[in-house]
């Protein structure tokens, strides 16, 4: 779906499924490319959280009417289920591009790896970027560790998730952070307010459903959830974010956010 923001002489154009788009008008446009985030892991023994969707920037491109953009926004992966002995690792996050008149190459933001299980040596590694002026990676989720997803990285790589437990200053404030996709315009990208904070509770054995982390917002990481409740979840990551990692029996690791596509007509 394509949406143009109302009230503005240079409009702001939100794609968030994949399609062949013509120009509204002519005109220079700043282009974002966002991938979408790994799921996270769920687990009994770590959980570690997924990988954010890359970043890539194209600063002007001169559009008309006439020339058309091929675009493919990525789609969140899915969060792993854990089981009493065992855990699922989360799924990629998918990749999302842009190419067409214009361009020389291929605007590319690679989705975030899925989480890996707490009993593999590996990481929820942030998804690289390609083809723009501005290529950044995703912030990643370290092995062995109970962990929120990654967030996109604006001005450098995106934050990585953080193993803290349970407080609201367990982790670094991202790059991207601020008053939400909304506030975007001018050839700037604007994420959400806050990263899914993580919760750490001693849940009340196995039966019932534990806490969830709680969902990151745009362009940030999901909430990791620790808890020796059955059926505890992860939370999912904002647009771009990877999911948050559940430490729990039977647990639900947090989706990963799906990419995005901003398309903003530039006053210069």
């Amino acid at each position: 779906m394509a949406v143009i923001g109302s009230g503005r002489a240079f409009p702001q154009i939100t794609i968030t499924n994949s399609q062949t788009w013509t120009p509204p008008m002519s005109g220079n446009v700043c282009i974002h490319v966002v991938g979408a985030g790994g799921g996270a892991c769920a687990s009994t023994n770590y959980a570690t959280g997924g990988g954010a969707g890359g970043y890539c920037k194209y600063n002007s491109l001169a559009v008309t009417p006439a020339n058309n953009l091929t675009i493919v926004v990525g789609a969140g992966g899915r969060g792993g289920i854990g089981s009493a002995n065992t855990g699922y690792p989360g799924l990629a996050g998918g990749n999302s591009t842009v190419s067409g008149t214009g361009l020389s190459s291929t605007l590319t933001a690679n989705g975030g790896a899925g989480g890996p299980t707490g009993f593999s040596n590996g990481t929820g590694s942030g998804g690289t970027a390609s083809g723009g002026n501005v290529n950044n990676q995703g912030g990643s989720c370290p092995s062995y560790q109970i962990s929120q997803g990654g967030s996109v990285g604006i001005y450098g790589t995106g934050e990585d998730g953080s193993t803290g437990h349970g407080q609201a200053n367990d982790y670094t404030v991202p790059d991207s952070a601020g008053g939400g996709l909304a506030m975007s315009q001018f050839g700037v990208i604007v994420g959400g307010t806050k990263v899914g904070n993580m919760r750490l509770t001693a849940g009340s054995g196995k039966e019932g459903f534990g806490f969830v982390g709680l969902d990151g917002g745009d362009l940030m990481g999901g909430g990791s959830n620790r808890t020796s409740d059955w059926h505890g979840a992860g939370g999912n990551g904002g647009i771009g974010g990877g999911g948050g990692g559940s430490n729990s029996y039977s647990g639900y690791g947090g989706r990963g956010g799906d990419g995005i596509v901003l398309i903003q007509y530039l006053p210069w």
